[in-house]
């Protein structure tokens, strides 16, 4: 018997935001509160109102789940990163424009946030969705190398320089979340990018 694609079968669509969408909510508010283990199949689909089959029509697995979960929050959280950087033609100011854009996704979506950092290195993400995950930034390793051809960044390997920018781009998020007040928040994350993009100057 022909195994049915997703979107094809009676459920499929079905609610306001269709069952694949409830699947996937669901499934990355469990995972980044309970873990992997934590997380059986048979919870997902009761939290999120579906059926056990209907979750496997649409991921066999849970690997397949975390998968669709992975490529999805990286292309979504590249994609805000690259917001406006067209409009910038310095390579410090479009860092600049980076490091806000990073930071007010991450306050704005703390869950994908956490999964994100969560399954960075994780052995349930397939190769093949690490290396998708790594190409959606591409474009922030180019900024790099050009700023370090230009001199406006100090000549280090760009990888560590990259992977040093992450961390202090995280705890930012983490210090501004806390912060309620939009005005000490704003002044905040300036500081912080400041005192981040002073450490990779020359």
């Amino acid at each position: 018997m022909r195994r049915k694609k997703p979107g094809t079968g009676p459920a499929a669509g079905s609610g306001t935001t269709g069952n694949r969408e409830k699947i996937l909510e669901t499934a990355l508010r469990l995972f980044t509160t309970r873990g992997f283990f934590g997380t059986p199949t048979s919870l997902i689909s009761k939290e999120a109102g579906v059926a056990t089959g209907t979750l496997f029509f649409y991921f066999p697995t849970k690997e397949e789940l975390i998968d669709t979960l992975y490529r999805r929050i990286k292309g979504e959280a590249a994609q805000a990163m690259c917001r406006g950087i067209g409009d910038e033609m310095a390579v410090k100011e479009k860092l600049r424009r980076i490091g806000f854009n990073a930071v007010e996704w991450g306050v704005e979506n703390p869950e994908k946030l956490t999964f994100m950092e969560q399954f960075a290195h994780s052995p349930f993400v397939s190769t093949s969705a690490h290396e998708e995950g790594i190409s959606h930034f591409l474009f922030l390793e180019e900024i790099v190398k050009d700023g370090i051809r230009d001199g406006t960044i100090r000549n280090t390997d760009p990888a560590l320089l990259l992977c040093l920018m992450a961390s202090a781009l995280s705890g930012l998020i983490g210090q501004a979340s806390a912060v309620r007040d939009p005005s000490g928040r704003g002044e905040m994350i300036r500081e912080g990018l400041e005192f981040i993009f002073r450490g990779m100057m020359p």
